[in-house]
């Protein structure tokens, strides 16, 4: 009997040792691997789909039984990002630095107004990086910015009179009826919204107060947990799209080559153009507590660089605001000046979504393709499944009622007709007084944002319509779907 005790005593202390070494090994790998710049991974004889060494450490975690559980934030509701194929989560620091993040520890923070990004690598590079490690700005393809799926409170349903004559003003003094405009900004009521629970409906919302899931969230017959966004305009050309800061924006194309070029740059994550309700979702979340709760500064770089944001002591209190390329005008994102050109007031927000390029939206009125390269087929074809969104036929200029509820045009009234400083007359609207001219026959597609010299004009409020073809300053944005 003793020697059977002796023999399950020796068998317990040779089963704990093991667990010792096989834990001390891991650690020890990790840390080699992780620290080495010189790393590379052959997934060969994985069981796994793997494409790096952090995949493959986590895979030894799990056989351990040391696997550690991933960070996630309560107030999420479960929308906490969607990492698949290409995307590698990433920390940036306040000078750009750019660190792929430890999933396991607190990487973005949403209630403290630090919102998740990741990068894409370049296809040579991809692999390359684990946790822990900084990586190479010349190595990054694109940038991204996850939007977690929320529903919201309606405040302004009933758009129908906004733009009858008793909400003009008549005054030509531009500084005193930019004062009687503004003062309906506020804080947008929000609230992250899981996605298996049964969504708040528009079909519902009757009145101000009523909650509505965002619609950015359902991609034809999808419902995602959130959205990830380029953190900049979409820079490059058709052969090389790159989202990324302090580069030249792609201009001078139609719509349709634009939105090709989003649907083929990571079919994967199901990439595609920005919609005007993905537009809404970012401008909205950036009005709430998670965001900057305020206007974003204006990307004033008449060099129409990504990332930029105006000085301080430039003039933008109306049209046209100060412009320019020099450092005491515009200053990169990376700054203090930088970012507050961000949907968050700090570095890990949204850029560009005032002034920069005037962004081409993937929203146009039915039936009417205008000059963008698609035939009223195609463009039928594209809101059917989505990826297109869909306003009236009868749509003008001031018909804000048209609206899709979500979409940042028709919530953002009254609105107003005067006077600017150069002596033109343009609708404003209540937030801030950016340009507010909604899509009509002859300019059937919907851009964002403003131009660099537009001032008081541009915003993540600013709307216009526009013909679908090629332009100077016109560009798009690249959203990312994928489904979890």
């Amino acid at each position: 009997m003793k020697k059977v005790i002796k023999n399950n005593y020796k068998i317990l202390i040779g089963i704990i040792i093991g667990i010792v070494i096989i834990s001390v090994s891991i650690v020890y790998a990790e840390s080699t691997m992780i620290d080495s710049e010189e790393v590379t991974y052959d997934n060969k004889e994985s069981h796994g789909d793997y494409t790096n060494v952090q995949e493959s450490i986590d895979e030894l975690y799990e056989r351990s039984g040391l696997h550690k559980e991933e960070w996630k934030e309560t107030d999420l509701n479960g929308n906490d990002p969607v990492l698949k194929g290409d995307l590698i989560p990433v920390e940036i620091k306040p000078n750009g630095d750019v660190y792929y993040a430890n999933k396991h520890s607190e990487w973005y923070n949403y209630s403290e107004k630090r919102w998740a990004n990741a990068v894409i690598l370049k296809t040579e590079k991809k692999g390359s990086y684990s946790e822990g490690q900084k990586i190479k700005e010349e190595d990054i393809n694109g940038y991204f910015v996850w939007i977690p799926r929320y529903k919201y409170q309606v405040w302004h349903y009933n758009s129908e009179n906004d733009a009858k004559e008793g909400s003009t003003l008549t005054n030509t003094d531009y500084a005193t009826s930019t004062t009687q405009a503004l003062g309906q900004a506020r804080l947008i009521n929000i609230e992250f919204e899981n996605k298996d629970t049964k969504k708040s409906e528009v079909t519902n919302v009757k009145k101000d107060g009523d909650w509505l899931t965002h619609p950015a969230f359902t991609l034809g017959k999808k419902e995602l947990s959130g959205i990830w966004v380029g953190k900049f305009e979409t820079g490059g050309d058709a052969n090389n799209v790159v989202v990324k800061p302090d580069v030249i924006l792609w201009q001078y194309s139609i719509v349709k080559t634009f939105f090709e070029a989003g649907k083929k740059y990571n079919q994967t994550l199901d990439s595609h153009m920005m919609k005007n309700t993905e537009w809404g979702a970012v401008a909205y979340l950036s009005h709430s507590k998670y965001g900057i709760g305020n206007e974003i500064r204006i990307n004033n770089n008449v060099g129409y660089k990504t990332g930029y944001s105006a000085a301080s002591n430039t003039d933008q209190s109306s049209h046209r605001g100060t412009y320019g390329t020099d450092d005491k005008t515009t200053q990169p994102y990376n700054t203090p000046t930088g970012y507050l050109a961000s949907t968050t007031g700090n570095i890990s927000g949204i850029y560009d979504m005032s002034g920069g390029g005037h962004e081409y939206m993937a929203a146009c009125i039915e039936g009417n393709p205008g000059d963008s390269g698609f035939t009223e087929e195609e463009l039928e074809n594209e809101m059917n499944i989505g990826y297109i969104d869909r306003y009236s036929k009868d749509s003008d200029e001031t018909t804000y009622s048209k609206r899709i509820l979500g979409d940042a045009t028709g919530e953002m009234g009254p609105f107003y007709y005067y006077f600017d400083k150069d002596g033109s007359r343009r609708y404003h609207n209540s937030w801030y007084a950016d340009y507010s001219g909604f899509v009509h026959s002859s300019s059937p597609w919907f851009s964002r944002g403003g131009y660099p010299d537009n001032g008081v004009l541009a915003g993540q409020f600013n709307f216009d319509g526009q013909f679908g073809g090629a332009g100077d300053h016109l560009s798009f944005r690249l959203v990312l779907s994928p489904s979890n």
